[in-house]
């Protein structure tokens, strides 16, 4: 047993590792990569393979790029579909880490006709259709049914990720489920043999995933089940977890890349935990419960629990209503995603009939949006639990002796001492450290107090980004050094002032700069002279970075969003505006961009359903755009400014728009160095103190 075992994880390695080296080299060719990181523009012809959130995925077919090579692609110049193909120009930036993609590129112009795609017109005409209703309601039934979220409201989001529902609209495998057991279930009225209901069901879900996408959770749900099918089509037993461990290990095969996935992980991770325990729990249930309630809450439970040791990664704990949320919502997702798909499915053709589906899908649509509304408002939503090594190995063992004590029916005991360990890792370990504490503890941005000047700090696990320095060497050396900063991954300077350079040598001490960006407007004073030569003596590589310049930080995806260069009437104006985002929130650095930088801008930015940080332009001053602050929709705001500077910053002008939208504000004057961290839809802050 044990040498059959080891003999299938040297077959899987080799076939995995063979399957990465062929697919890097065809989807990643060197001469691509290298284009990426250097930031060149180029002409390329290209595809469009998939939508993901926002951008699209991409394959080129000629032009300055090796044909084949897949991208990630932004772009406000055109509405792209799924299929179409045409020629662009593409300002390319590198992506960092182990991802399926050669580059990321933003489109700055399109060079000839767009050619749809006929053989995916149906497919993009169902899509469509879909999210052309307005609503967090109607909007949620097209994210059950194939993964359509991208217009639900920024409130209602947040709301979803603290009651544990987000994974709803991430189409899994229980919508594969749902789609085959329709399939079958129709397949059997006109007594159809077992051989063409299995067609018609692979058929069926075939279908699906070309509707829904390449989603990660999709895949393995759809080799899993197909291996299932297979097995019962041939009068072979079926051992469940066998098929989802053949599932995975294909895939994993197909799509490398699927192995850093956590998507890919908790789909198999709460599939695992069904068919281990769902059984078993259900049995000890329904001794005290109804049958359906049973039956809900121990795959609710089991499904969680597997997942726990990685939602405690991504989230910094549990959240506390998540069971009872997916409970509550468990009886209406499956009919709510078989109206989407028939909404989606007769919608473009027969309008009429597509709204009544979609309008009965919104109506139990709205009991699931009731329950994230209301129970996000509840108390100590998350349990907070330590998620480094020795916890996240702290909640793997609960999560074991959790299992062993359903599988094996001690309840009382076994049960009982695991749910006062996660108690424990919940509450003990956190009071050891000070949640008032500065730096707050994972600390995401931090504001230093560098008196009337700017200079910020991002983090991406253990990668900095620095976005100016201030004027005072000592003050942003003092500040990196308590936020032990030994390397300074991205260095952006807004422009060359020198509140927002001039403490580069302090920035630079017992540091090194790995990629430096700067402004590209003609600034011929002989201080920005020096800083540029400066800044290219110490930095691996100095960028001018222009509008659409995008790249990625460990999962910190940032983008130039202002950049006037030339164009620009003043440093002020040319100074670069950054956009941060990763999976638990977005950044806006604004430098000193005037009101007329910011009305320009406006176009360039969209507020975001998750949490969003704007670090104030020019410390506040009057020449502000209400409408851009309106526009981005910040949930906290920083303001970098010095005490009793002779300007009179913050302004009552300014002050004025935030406290209109509603914004809680920081300003380092009056409470120092800022440290920000945003978990789980949560923003906490912590203040040095003013010096």
């Amino acid at each position: 047993m044990k040498r059959r075992i080891i003999y299938l994880l040297i077959v899987f390695s080799s076939l995995y590792l063979g399957s990465l080296t062929l697919q890097s080299a065809y989807f990643q060719p060197t001469t691509t990569r290298q284009a990426a990181a250097d930031f060149k523009a180029v002409s390329a012809g290209f595809c469009v393979n998939s939508q993901l959130g926002n951008r699209w995925s991409i394959s080129t077919s000629n032009g300055e790029l090796a044909k084949g090579s897949v991208g990630l692609l932004s772009t406000r110049l055109a509405k792209l579909e799924v299929g179409d193909c045409l020629t662009g120009r593409l300002q390319l930036s590198r992506i960092e880490g182990f991802s399926r993609f050669a580059f990321k590129a933003s489109l700055k112009e399109i060079i000839g006709p767009i050619h749809h795609s006929e053989n995916l017109a149906f497919i993009n005409s169902m899509r469509a259709y879909a999210s052309s209703f307005k609503g967090d309601s109607a909007n949620l039934v097209s994210g059950l049914a194939i993964g359509l979220d991208q217009r639900l409201s920024k409130s209602f989001m947040v709301n979803m990720r603290a009651t544990g529902l987000t994974h709803l609209t991430a189409v899994s495998g229980a919508n594969c489920a749902i789609v085959l057991a329709a399939f079958w279930f129709i397949g059997k009225r006109p007594r159809l043999g077992r051989n063409a209901r299995f067609i018609a069901s692979i058929a069926a879900l075939s279908g699906y995933l070309v509707l829904v996408g390449p989603q990660a959770s999709v895949l393995r749900a759809a080799f899993m089940m197909t291996a299932v099918m297979a097995a019962l089509e041939f009068g072979r037993r079926v051992w469940v977890p066998a098929a989802l461990g053949l599932g995975s290990a294909v895939l994993l095969v197909c799509d490398p890349w699927l192995i850093a996935d956590y998507g890919f992980w908790l789909s198999v991770l709460a599939t695992l935990g069904l068919v281990l325990l769902t059984p078993a729990l259900t049995g000890w249930l329904e001794q005290r419960l109804p049958k359906p309630l049973a039956v809900g809450l121990a795959a609710t439970f089991a499904a969680q629990l597997w997942c726990l040791p990685l939602l405690a990664t991504l989230q910094g704990g549990f959240t506390t209503y998540s069971i009872l949320a997916n409970l509550l919502s468990e009886p209406v997702v499956a009919p709510i995603t078989l109206l989407g798909l028939l909404a989606a499915s007769f919608g473009p053709w027969f309008p009429i009939l597509g709204n009544l589906f979609m309008t009965l899908g919104a109506c139990l649509a709205r009991w699931i949006v009731f329950i994230a509304n209301s129970l996000a408002q509840g108390p100590v939503s998350l349990l907070d639990l330590p998620t480094n090594l020795v916890g996240i190995t702290l909640i793997s063992l609960f999560v074991i002796t959790v299992s062993i004590a359903i599988l094996k029916r001690r309840f009382k005991s076994l049960l009982l001492s695991a749910v006062l360990v996660l108690l424990w890792l919940g509450n003990s370990v956190g009071i050891a450290i000070p949640k008032l504490a500065w730096p707050i503890k994972n600390w995401d941005v931090v504001a230093c107090d560098v008196g009337q000047g700017d200079s910020l700090v991002i983090r991406s696990h253990n990668r900095f980004a620095v976005v100016d320095v201030g004027k005072d060497p000592e003050l942003v050396d003092h500040c990196l050094d308590r936020l032990g900063i030994h390397q300074i991954d991205l260095l952006v300077l807004t422009h060359f002032d020198f509140d927002h350079v001039g403490g580069l040598s302090g920035a630079e001490r017992g540091r090194s700069i790995k990629l430096a960006l700067i402004s590209p407007f003609p600034d011929d004073r002989p201080a920005a002279q020096f800083m540029k030569r400066d800044l290219e003596r110490t930095a691996e590589q100095v960028v001018e970075a222009g509008f659409g310049l995008s790249g990625d930080l460990d999962g910190l995806n940032w983008s130039v969003f202002s950049s006037l260069g030339d164009a620009a009437d003043s440093a002020n104006q040319g100074s670069l505006g950054i956009r941060f985002e990763d999976s638990e929130m977005v950044v806006f650095t604004l430098a000193d961009m005037d009101e007329v930088a910011q009305a320009k801008a406006v176009v360039a930015v969209a507020a975001s359903a998750k949490p969003t940080i704007v670090k104030v332009s020019h410390h506040g001053s009057a020449d502000q755009s209400a409408e851009f602050y309106q526009r981005i929709e910040p949930d906290l705001a920083l303001i970098s400014v010095g005490v009793g500077n002779s300007y009179g910053h913050p302004t009552a002008k300014l002050l004025k728009i935030l406290s209109s939208i509603d914004v809680p504000v920081f300003r380092t004057d009056r409470q120092g160095a800022v440290s920000v961290s945003v978990n789980h839809g949560v923003i906490e802050a912590s203040v040095a103190g003013a010096r």
